[in-house]
């Protein structure tokens, strides 16, 4: 009997590992993911929303190319009360970052603003990401009004803590 069921596990196990190999399918290839630079931040604004989103609109405009500006490389490309999408393109027109800035009103009468820069395809980080956002509320004068809280964090903010210039704006 013993016999039996040791015969029986064996054939078994035999058997099942046929059917697996039989079965078994290797998994296709996964395309690599593609490399992301990025950051997301937070500013918390002292002026209402609508104060705070038309004024990086008409900073964006004032940095398009299309208005004068040639060296400058944002361009708008739509703009709600609450988001204002624009890209942002380098000098050399190999990396191209797109922004999104979302706008909350708080309950104490002032602004919080999402903002977030994504380089598809770019494994810098050098700060290209932060700046191009940073760059946009220092040329307006946003990060000098009363009020302004810049709550950026390294982790979700590559590159973050390293010095933005204005000339930065260019590349």
């Amino acid at each position: 009997m013993r016999t039996l069921l040791l015969t029986s596990a064996l054939f078994a196990g035999l058997f099942g590992s046929l059917v697996a190999f039989a079965v078994h399918v290797p998994p296709s290839p996964v395309p690599p993911a593609p490399i992301l630079s990025f950051c997301k931040t937070m500013w918390l604004f002292g002026s209402p929303c609508a104060e705070v989103s038309n004024t990086i609109v008409e900073q964006i405009l004032a940095f398009s190319p299309l208005n004068g500006c040639p060296q400058c490389q944002y361009t708008l490309l739509s703009a709600t009360p609450t988001t204002v999408i624009a890209n942002h393109t380098s000098a050399d027109g190999l990396q191209s970052q797109n922004l999104t800035f979302s706008f909350s009103p708080l309950m104490i009468g002032g602004c919080s603003v999402t903002a977030r820069s994504v380089t598809l395809g770019s494994t810098l980080v050098n700060g290209i990401n932060y700046c191009n956002l940073y760059n946009l509320l220092s040329a307006s004068g946003l990060s000098s009004t009363p009020g302004f809280t810049d709550m950026t964090r390294a982790w979700a903010c590559l590159g973050y803590g390293l010095t933005c210039s204005d000339a930065q704006v260019w590349y």
